[in-house]
């Protein structure tokens, strides 16, 4: 168990220096680790993972196809054009929004809320959506899906301009006020693929939610239905997906707002950095939105944290976050496909890629050794462990 030990913590050394490593596609580079999760979910999904996320999660067949659309979308915008990677990821990503749009993912929504089947639905497939059509040339913007595209927009405008609250419903009586952040994402992708019909409604949502925050001065991670006042105060799996969708919607008023989340929400345990999922000052227990929260730190929270930090610019947060997940995450490649958790949890696999995607625009690397805390903890631990498997060793010769 002692040699268990100390190759354990030569093994989380080793995985915190680790650099992705980069393949050419017509002298652009891309990350090839992220092609690989990509093509790890490819197999994935297209033998039954959404259905499987389904029986887990109440939202887990939209939620995978979304997260998968949207990093094959980020890949598309990433590589030049008509190359061999460029069409796969038009392919993956109009097939994956082409499964949200269905009958089936559709069946676990209302069809009779004001925004028939609510904010977290029309969210993720307008986003979805919005991303995917801005992997293709302008000319080619004519597509089926760009239609339903412009229609879920209307929709979601409709229904922020005629509600009292900024945050319509989810589900009938419940509302996150993640999931209208998705909506106005989608709304701001419009606006920069199309005539920009929906700045004032922006400008105003934004306006509103500033009115209803909580106590610290965050978009609340619950809010009331009809008047949009806060139900429960934000959470970091909550934050970290809003300030990353804030960089679509208004990049000055999120970098704000990240300012605040780094005072509330960034920490650090034994050295290496993680996203709280309960502000400092206070705790709570893990549940379906916020994965496993340990030692007060939240797995969602940070492994969106990750593409948060690296949107906005903190490399050592992000190259931290980025590296601690791949230590934590066990994460392998075989034959050109690359899992974490032993591939276990397609979401969490999605949720990673995703995350890791937001480098491929914007790459960051840390120059300070932000690992140097965790380096002398380990140390120290190992010392300790050398120390126990002297004596354990010399015990049976002095028995003689």
């Amino acid at each position: 168990m002692l040699l268990l030990g100390l190759a354990g913590v030569f093994y989380l050394n080793a995985a915190l220096f680790r650099h992705h490593p980069i393949v050419l596609v017509q002298g652009k580079p891309l990350d090839a680790d992220v092609l690989a999760q990509l093509h790890h979910l490819k197999t994935q999904l297209h033998t039954g993972a959404a259905d499987e996320m389904q029986a887990l999660y109440p939202e887990g067949f939209v939620f995978l196809n979304a997260l998968y659309s949207l990093a094959w979308s980020e890949v598309g915008a990433a590589v030049p054009q008509g190359t061999t990677v460029h069409r796969e990821a038009i392919t993956e990503s109009r097939w994956a929004v082409r499964e949200i749009a269905s009958n089936q993912a559709r069946s676990v929504f209302d069809s009779e809320l004001p925004l028939p089947y609510g904010a977290f639905y029309n969210g993720w497939l307008g986003y979805a959506l919005g991303k995917h059509l801005q992997t293709l040339p302008p000319e080619d913007r004519r597509t089926p899906e760009a239609a339903l595209f412009q229609r879920t927009c209307a929709q979601i405008a409709q229904a922020v301009a005629d509600s009292l609250s900024p945050y319509p419903e989810s589900y009938s009586g419940a509302v996150w006020p993640a999931d209208a952040t998705v909506c106005l994402a989608a709304l701001a992708l419009h606006d920069r693929l199309y005539s920009p019909l929906y700045q004032t409604t922006i400008q105003s949502w934004i306006r509103r939610v500033s009115l209803r925050t909580d106590s610290l001065g965050f978009i609340p991670h619950e809010a009331a239905p009809r008047t949009g006042q806060v139900r429960a105060a934000a959470r970091g799996s909550s934050q970290s997906l809003i300030l990353s969708l804030l960089m679509d919607i208004d990049p000055k008023f999120g970098q704000q707002y990240f300012t605040r989340y780094l005072y509330y929400f960034a920490d650090q345990r034994l050295g290496l950095p993680g996203i709280r999922e309960y502000p400092k000052g206070s705790a709570g227990t893990g549940d379906i939105d916020s994965g496993p929260v340990i030692w007060d730190i939240g797995g969602a929270a940070s492994v969106v944290g990750r593409r948060t930090a690296q949107q906005y610019g903190n490399a050592e947060l992000a190259v931290g976050l980025r590296n601690s997940i791949e230590a934590f995450g066990m994460a392998g490649t075989t034959n050109a496909k690359r899992s974490y958790l032993f591939g276990k949890l397609p979401i969490a696999d999605a949720f990673i890629a995703w995350s890791n995607t937001s480098a491929l625009h914007k790459p960051l690397e840390a120059d300070t050794n932000w690992r140097w805390r965790f380096q002398l903890l380990s140390l120290a631990g190992s010392c300790v462990l050398l120390g126990l498997l002297r004596v354990l060793w010399r015990k049976p010769q002095n028995a003689r």
